[in-house]
C-alpha cells in the first residue's frame, strides 16, 4: 500500500499533515520530501493527522522525530491526532513524543495551539 500525504497550511504558523496508508522504508523519503518546505518555512505548530495511517515502521518514526527536532528548534511543537490503537502503541513504545502532544482530534490540537498562542501574545509564555 502506498502513502498519501496531504499538507494543509492553517492560521498562526500551523500546518496539518494528513498521512494515509503506510509510512515505512518504501515511503519515508516521500514523506520527508513533502515535509521539507514545511520544516524550512515559518511553521511552528505541526499536527500529524494519522486517522488513516495503517502502519508505521522505524523509518516512519524517524521522519516524525526529525520533524519534531526541526520544529522545536524554532520554539514550536509537533503533535499527533487520531492515532489508531496499533500506531499509538508504536509511539508509546518508542517514546518519540510526550503524551501531552497526542490528541484525540485535530480540533483538540487546534484549541491547544490557540491557547498557547494567546499566552504568547499576552506575555504569559516566552519564546526563544
Amino acid at each position: 500500500m502506498a502513502l498519501t500525504i496531504h499538507v494543509e497550511r492553517r492560521t498562526g504558523a500551523r500546518v496539518l499533515v494528513k498521512l494515509s496508508g503506510r509510512l515505512d522504508v518504501a515511503t519515508y523519503q516521500q514523506c520527508r520530501n513533502a515535509l521539507e518546505p514545511v520544516l524550512s518555512g515559518v511553521t511552528r505548530y505541526l499536527v500529524f493527522d494519522l486517522a488513516d495511517l495503517d502502519y508505521i515502521s522505524s523509518m516512519g518514526l524517524r521522519v516524525v522525530l526529525e520533524a519534531r527536532q526541526a520544529i522545536e528548534q524554532k520554539g514550536g511543537q509537533v503533535s499527533l491526532a487520531h492515532l489508531q490503537a496499533p500506531i499509538r502503541r508504536v509511539f508509546e513504545i518508542a517514546a518519540v513524543l510526550p503524551e501531552e502532544n497526542i490528541f484525540t482530534s485535530v480540533a483538540e490540537a487546534d484549541h491547544y495551539f490557540d491557547v498557547i498562542q494567546a499566552k504568547v501574545r499576552t506575555g504569559g509564555i516566552h519564546t526563544p
